[in-house]
């Protein structure tokens, strides 16, 4: 008997329409010759292939699903980096901005600071020479005011520059200090190679005395020496001398100089536990003209130089009275003592003659008669811890080194008591 091959279709839809189209027809084909038991088998086989085929449909279905995620997800990243790094970098354009213009500020800020020292210095030059054609300085009509500074760490002398407003301080640990006394601080000087400046001066020749510990080297060795030097009106350094042999090995704790009209200038120190007195020639030469234990020189000052003889006072504060010495050919001639006030401490003389001393036990500086030290006026008051004073054409100035501070005080001339 002849058998016939029998073609089976089966038609489904699946649940994807898009995949499902690819697949719409499963077409299976058997022998209808082979047993009734090997058809069964083979329609087993058809279902498990169905069931295959649809799990690969869900499972490519899903895996797509998560593709599309993922892209979308690395989508949503790269603008978020790509705003980020907009964002960064309009702000590094803000940054360059606005330091363009703190840069611009800068530079502005520096041409303006030029321009007011250049006015600055035309004002200055043009007050000198103002005061040069009048032949004295003007000052501001106060009684009394000070001057403070971060400058002023251990201020301890004061002089006055002839003819102006300005004065020059040494501090101890700042070197030297040019102020106006309407102004303020005009120009600071100090060195690796000098160090201490004291006592003050202003000399014959319109020059500044100071004297300072100066930098010696002597061969690997380098030693401070005590020196005698020399600046001009605007601190410019022009030389030095040794100072005296006696003291190079010795502590000095104070140093006062003072120069008489004949050029000699007198240097007095004082020690932990002597005070001594030296007188410097117009041609270099140092003399010790005494040299004293368990006394304090406190300050000097030049009376007067009449012929050959220099009489100088000198305060001997540990016993509280001044001393009056004659010098002639470099040796003390005669000494007279003298009881102006009860505690004698800095002393002055300004270009009028008048005598100025700070009276410790009175808080006072007073004006004493030149000839017979007797108390004239009361010039102003103080603390117990002045410095130094100096005093030129009606103002006095005081340095308190403890406190920091410069003080003016005013005060009357002769010249001018006599047409009032």
């Amino acid at each position: 008997m002849e058998h016939d091959n029998i073609v089976w279709i089966k038609e489904e839809l699946p649940s994807d329409g898009g995949i499902a189209s690819q697949l719409s027809t499963t077409v299976t084909t058997f022998d209808s010759s082979l047993p009734q038991g090997n058809k069964e088998e083979d329609g087993n086989s058809i279902s498990n292939e169905e069931f295959d085929i649809s799990e690969y449909e869900k499972r490519l279905y899903g895996n797509a699903k998560q593709a599309m995620d993922l892209i979308g997800d690395l989508c949503s990243r790269s603008e978020q980096i790509t705003m980020q790094q907009k964002e960064t970098l309009l702000r590094l354009e803000e940054e360059q901005q606005e330091w363009r213009r703190v840069a611009e500020k800068i530079e502005e800020v520096t041409k303006q600071n030029k321009q007011l020292i250049i006015a600055k210095q035309k004002l200055e030059q043009r007050l000198t020479e103002y005061n040069e054609e009048n032949g004295m300085t003007q000052w501001q009509r106060v009684d009394s005011s000070h001057i403070t500074n971060n400058n002023l760490s251990q201020p301890n002398s004061v002089t006055f520059l002839q003819s102006t407003d300005k004065i020059v301080v040494t501090d101890q640990d700042n070197g030297l200090l040019l102020f106006s006394t309407q102004f303020g601080l005009i120009k600071k000087v100090s060195s690796s190679e000098w160090k201490w400046p004291q006592s003050a001066i202003y000399t014959l020749d319109n020059k500044i005395l100071v004297s300072a510990m100066v930098k010696d080297k002597s061969g690997n060795k380098t030693v401070w020496k005590r020196n005698l030097m020399r600046f001009d009106e605007k601190l410019e350094f022009i030389s030095r001398i040794e100072g005296p042999k006696w003291i190079e090995n010795e502590t000095v704790t104070r140093e006062h100089l003072c120069m008489a009209l004949n050029g000699y200038i007198y240097l007095c120190v004082t020690g932990e536990t002597f005070s001594a007195l030296y007188e410097l020639t117009t041609d270099g030469q140092w003399t010790e003209l005494c040299h004293k234990r368990s006394t304090k020189f406190s300050d000097i000052e030049v009376l007067a130089v009449i012929d050959v003889i220099t009489e100088l006072l000198v305060v001997e504060q540990k016993r509280g009275y001044i001393w009056l010495l004659s010098i002639r050919e470099s040796t003390i001639c005669d000494r007279n003592i003298i009881a102006a006030v009860e505690k004698p401490g800095a002393l002055c003389i300004d270009n009028e003659n008048q005598l100025f001393i700070h009276d410790i036990g009175q808080s006072k500086i007073r004006l004493l008669e030149a000839r017979t030290f007797e108390a004239l006026q009361d010039v102003a008051l103080t603390s117990k811890n002045l410095t130094a004073i100096t005093a030129y054409q009606g103002l006095l100035v005081a340095v308190y080194c403890a406190d920091k501070i410069i003080h003016l005080h005013r005060y009357s001339l002769p010249h001018k008591e006599r047409f009032m």
